[in-house]
Formats: C-alpha cells, sequence, structure tokens
C-alpha cells in the first residue's frame, strides 16, 4: 500500500503539469495558425478563415474568394433560401471555401485530454458550443474579433482572444469573459 501511495504522490502531478503543458502548446499552435491565416489574407487579397469544429475537436484554415462578408440574419436567410433551391436543382451546395493547404494541409486535431469549450465570435456573440465557428481574417487587415475557451482534463482553462486589428492574440491562463477580454484590451 505504501509503494502505491508514493507511486501516486509521484505521478499524478506530472500527468496535470503533462496536459497544462498540452494546453499551452495548442494554444500556441492557434494562435499561429491565425497569424498565418491573416499574413496569407494580406498577401493574397482572398477571404481566409480559421474554422472550428467543436463536434470533432479539430481546426483548419479556408480560404474563398475575396468579396465575402460577415453574414447578418438577412444574409443568413437568404442563403438558406438558396441552398433549399440548389439542393432541389442540383444536389448538395457547393461552398465558396476550400481547404488552404498552404497553411492547413489537413484538419488539426486538439490532442488527446484538450478540448474547445466554446467559441464566441462577432457573428455568434452567444458561445458556440457545438458544430461549426469561424473566425474570418479580411485582406484589408481587419478580422473577425473571437473569444475561444479551451480547457483541459485537469480543468485548467486558457482564453486566447484573437483581435480585430491585425490578427493579435491575447492569452489568458483562465476562463475569461467576452466582456472582461473586451475591456482589457481595450485599455
Amino acid at each position: 500500500m505504501a509503494l502505491i501511495g508514493l507511486v501516486m504522490v509521484l505521478v499524478v502531478p506530472k500527468v496535470g503539469s503533462f496536459f497544462k503543458v498540452t494546453l499551452n502548446s495548442t494554444t500556441r499552435d492557434l494562435a499561429s495558425t491565425a497569424k498565418e491565416a491573416y499574413n496569407a489574407t494580406v498577401m493574397t487579397g482572398k477571404v481566409h478563415r480559421l474554422v472550428y469544429d467543436l463536434s470533432e475537436q479539430n481546426f483548419w484554415v479556408e480560404v474563398g474568394p475575396a468579396d465575402v462578408l460577415l453574414d447578418t440574419a438577412e444574409s443568413k436567410e437568404k442563403e438558406e433560401r438558396k441552398k433549399r433551391q440548389q439542393k432541389e436543382k442540383e444536389g448538395p451546395p457547393v461552398s465558396e471555401f476550400v481547404l488552404a493547404k498552404t497553411i492547413s494541409r489537413k484538419k488539426v486535431s486538439l490532442p488527446r485530454g484538450v478540448e474547445f469549450q466554446d467559441i464566441v465570435t462577432e457573428q455568434s456573440p452567444e458561445p458556440i458550443k457545438e458544430g461549426l465557428a469561424y473566425t474570418h481574417f479580411f485582406p484589408h487587415g481587419i478580422s473577425e474579433q473571437t473569444l475561444i475557451h479551451i480547457k483541459d482534463n485537469s480543468e485548467h482553462q486558457i482564453t486566447l482572444l484573437i483581435s480585430p486589428v491585425l490578427a493579435r492574440t491575447r492569452l489568458y491562463e483562465r476562463r475569461v469573459e467576452a466582456k472582461e477580454a473586451y475591456e482589457t484590451k481595450s485599455r
């Protein structure tokens, strides 16, 4: 029993620190990917977007045409009507966005034990907890402000804020809600 206790005392803290290192590494990878997407947007003049799949726990970058705008309620409704009509005529809709192979050769899965909690974007002020979420990067140097909440199995939490100007990222080693992050950023 003493031997098992000793092993537990020595191993359990190291497992927790392993997850924290993995969480920090994942956050750095996301911040780096956001910067690469921003740079590619400015260089090519085409809109790029960082895609987060909260159901599958992975992310990647897509590239689209130069004239894509953020959706409004009206544009989403119009797009849905267009998709329904297209589906009736031709089959499944074709997206304007495709995988940006110069940045993401494939979808990047989050490491085991690390997951997206939720994502808050300008298009969706309510946290997105499932499905897909996006951060758009526009050729004129503006990006969609995004707040990404990530956690690990040991309940360590990190918040990554992608700023609308130059896609600068800010890291918080705790969960930060949108109101606090945006107030801190403006100081």
